[in-house]
């Protein structure tokens, strides 16, 4: 394993000979070693981003954030006894909510850059290829899609479909009306990015199949005309606000709807709030898939059961 940075004035270069040769020196295991250089490196990441002037996409801020994501994204879902270290390191600990808000911002600012793109643009779907994480868009709508018709859920017979949550760039929308052709609502508490996210979808599929409305995601009462709904990962930075959220979807969807709830497992933690058991009470889980590829997300699936 090699983790290379790619921020100019950085020198992170690990490979597991280096570090298994720094660990005998100073007497402590390799893991416990990597994993101190590990959440070093994320909270220096971390204090660059916040020390910018702005987080609009440009060369530095990309390469920050593109380095955090391949840091994150290497190291996969899974709850290894490195990631624990990391996770539980006082720098990072300390730092958590603060890197939530961060990735938040620079991930809406980024789509805000490529959704005005895109809707000006002569050929709009030749500038969305041109988007750095489309493929991870398309392969987590599959992932979502084969989830549900694992567990007997045929996405393509619903009525409607509902994401909450799709900021200025509702690419998840767009990719599960091109491979459903199921009517999409789009909900966003911005109306910034219902604004853009609208116009981007027009440029994209035309006018019709993919509606927008501002709302906040616990409020939208329309929710209930949708078979299946899918809860953004950004939807809620808290448990508070994410329990707001499912409380008041749980008292909305009628019984037997589907709730795809969008999470992070692992390292991936740090670039997305995950989504405790305390959360999902009252629902029937149906099962939960942490990928194990580029994908970052994990997803839960949920069904609301009948009023007790």
């Amino acid at each position: 394993m090699r983790l290379e940075s790619s921020v100019e004035g950085s020198d992170l270069v690990l490979t597991e000979d280096a570090v298994s040769a720094d660990a005998v020196s100073a007497g402590v295991s390799p893991d416990r070693l990597h994993a101190e250089q590990l959440a070093r490196r994320v909270a220096e990441i971390y204090e660059s981003l916040r020390q910018q002037p702005g987080l609009e996409p440009s060369t530095l801020v990309n390469r920050l954030f593109g380095e955090l994501v391949g840091l994150c994204g290497e190291h996969g879902g899974d709850l290894s006894p490195r990631a624990v270290r990391v996770l539980e390191d006082e720098r990072i600990t300390s730092r958590l909510p603060g890197l939530h808000e961060v990735c938040a911002q620079g991930e809406y600012l980024m789509e805000t850059h490529w959704s005005r793109r895109i809707a000006a643009a002569d050929k709009p779907q030749d500038e969305l290829e041109g988007f750095p994480y489309l493929d991870n868009y398309r392969e987590l709508t599959r992932l979502e899609i084969n989830l549900l018709r694992c567990f007997g859920v045929d996405p393509a017979g619903a009525r409607r479909i509902c994401f909450l949550g799709a900021g200025p760039l509702p690419l998840s929308a767009i990719c599960l009306y091109a491979e459903l052709a199921v009517p999409v609502d789009v909900v966003d508490h911005s109306a910034e990015a219902v604004a853009l996210g609208s116009a981007c979808a027009d440029a994209l599929l035309g006018p019709g199949p993919v509606r927008f409305h501002h709302a906040e995601a616990a409020e939208f009462e329309a929710v209930s005309e949708s078979d299946v709904v899918v809860l953004g990962a950004l939807a809620g930075l808290d448990p508070e606000a994410k329990n707001a959220i499912l409380a008041a979807l749980w008292e909305r969807l009628r019984p037997g709807a589907v709730l795809l709830v969008r999470s992070a497992a692992g390292l991936r933690r740090l670039l997305y709030p995950a989504v405790g058991e305390q959360e999902l009470s009252g629902w029937e889980q149906l099962g939960v898939l942490h990928p194990l590829n580029d994908v970052i997300n994990s997803v839960i699936v949920l069904r609301r059961p009948a009023r007790l």
